[in-house]
């Protein structure tokens, strides 16, 4: 397996990772997004320091924002996010 196969960094010390590369000691100053399995071949992607070149046909969520964007806001500011410990 090659490594940008199973791992691609995405910048500010975040890494998609799949496969093997799950929790890998080498990877561990990471913060790792894990990509399931059956979606592996999503983490073959290019980030150009303006977003992502990824393969078609895998998830990418969006949410219509425009009234929010009216007034300032935006995903982060309407949303709460838990981390389990």
């Amino acid at each position: 397996m090659h490594l940008k196969t199973g791992t691609t960094y995405l910048g500010d010390g975040k890494l998609l990772v799949t496969g093997e590369f799950v929790n890998h000691p080498a990877f561990a100053n990471f913060t790792q997004l894990v990509v399931p399995a059956e979606e592996a071949y999503a983490v073959n992607c290019i980030n150009t320091g303006n977003g992502v070149i990824m393969p078609a046909g895998f998830p990418v969520f969006e949410a219509a924002m425009s009234e929010f964007e009216k007034i300032d806001g935006g995903l982060t500011c309407l949303s709460l996010r838990f981390t389990a410990h």
